[in-house]
């Protein structure tokens, strides 16, 4: 059987979301028993990342993530959702104090504390599978420090002790490979 490799260098928006949902329950349909998902992103939305996270995990299908550049912010939370998480040689993570984006121009005192709960609520969801996820690490990574005073950048060979990542490998895609992209738009 074919290997089924999703690739997602984009954003984690509602629409890559849907178009990563929509590339794997394709593969699935296909015939794929495993994915690989070919990762370079920026973050995005946290309620978008862990609606990712949690819908990987429910495949029910080995899902090995790769970090092929750059994981970022939200992107972290969807990389971890592997069960085989590898890093290209070169390749690196950011985690950086978590922000909200106001889309009024006026809000009451209820608005705010609303979206200070829900800011409050995704650190603590992006904390809770952050440990996790690295539970067996051999360096104990202060994930609340990164997301709530002081960023982290980590390199690749770095991400090994983290946890983040299960092994560094430059990635050579079989050529017998099926191939899915999701593009931002």
């Amino acid at each position: 059987m074919s290997q089924h490799i999703v690739h997602f260098h984009c954003q984690i928006d509602q629409s890559t979301h849907e178009r990563l949902r929509d590339r794997c329950l394709e593969a699935l349909k296909a015939g794929a028993d495993s994915l690989w998902l070919n990762m370079s992103s920026s973050g995005g939305s946290t309620n978008f990342g862990f609606t990712i996270y949690t819908f990987l995990k429910s495949l029910g299908i080995p899902v090995r993530t790769i970090n092929s550049g750059n994981i970022e912010s939200m992107g972290i939370i969807v990389y971890l959702a592997g069960s085989e998480r590898i890093a290209a040689p070169q390749s690196r993570f950011l985690i950086h104090p978590m922000n909200w984006y106001f889309s009024q121009n006026s809000v009451d005192h209820s608005r705010l504390r609303e979206y200070l709960s829900s800011l409050n609520n995704d650190l603590e969801r992006y904390v809770t599978i952050f440990k996790k996820e690295t539970e067996d690490a051999e360096q104990k990574l202060d994930i609340f420090k990164c997301l709530s005073a002081e960023e982290k950048v980590i390199a690749a060979d770095d991400s090994l002790a983290c946890g983040i990542a299960h092994r560094l490998e430059q990635v050579v895609f079989p050529k017998d490979a099926i191939h899915w992209t999701v593009s931002g738009e």
